[in-house]
Order: C-alpha cells, then sequence, then structure tokens
C-alpha cells in the first residue's frame, strides 16, 4: 500500500484500490500519475466505458468497483458536481 496515495485518498484505507494494484499495476500507476490532471477523467472514463471490442471481458467486479470508486472520488474531491442519484464514495462497497 502506497502511503502517499492512501493520504490522496482522504486517509481512509477502504478506499485505497488494492485489486486494481496488485493485478493491473500499469493501470494503478497511470490512474495515480493522472490523479491532479484533467485528463483523469479521460483516462477513468475510457476504462469504465471500454468501446473497443464487446466481446472483452471486461476487468472483474472488484476492479471494476474500485474504478467507479476512484472516479467518483475523484470527483468529489475536485468539487465537481456529482448528478442526482448517484451515491457518494462512501456508499460503494467493495467485498
Amino acid at each position: 500500500m502506497n502511503n502517499n496515495i492512501l493520504k490522496g485518498l482522504g486517509g481512509d484505507a477502504n478506499f485505497y484500490p488494492n485489486h486494481l494494484e496488485q493485478q493491473y499495476p500499469h493501470l494503478f500507476d497511470r490512474i495515480f500519475t493522472l490523479w491532479d490532471s484533467p485528463e483523469f477523467d479521460t483516462e477513468i472514463n475510457h476504462l469504465l466505458l471500454d468501446k473497443r471490442d464487446h466481446f472483452r471481458q471486461g476487468f472483474p467486479a472488484e476492479v471494476a468497483s474500485e474504478l467507479l470508486r476512484l472516479s467518483v472520488l475523484h470527483s468529489e474531491q475536485a468539487g465537481k458536481i456529482v448528478p442526482d442519484g448517484w451515491v457518494d464514495s462512501s456508499d460503494i462497497k467493495i467485498d
């Protein structure tokens, strides 16, 4: 667990994307390289809404949940408005 990243996520270990770090370290590095940049939203949307091959399996559920939670947390930290009906990042549970 990277303590600098944990601090950036508000210090709550429940928000730390362990599965992403273990299974996709290159994506983990890319996401946190872009965390404070305008390119973050484009990158995370590309990962969550893959438009390439419709027959691809996609990410395991726990990784997809972590990506979604990171997206919501990033929006909250950036002060962006989260659309009505969306949950805040503390409501997203990962098994």
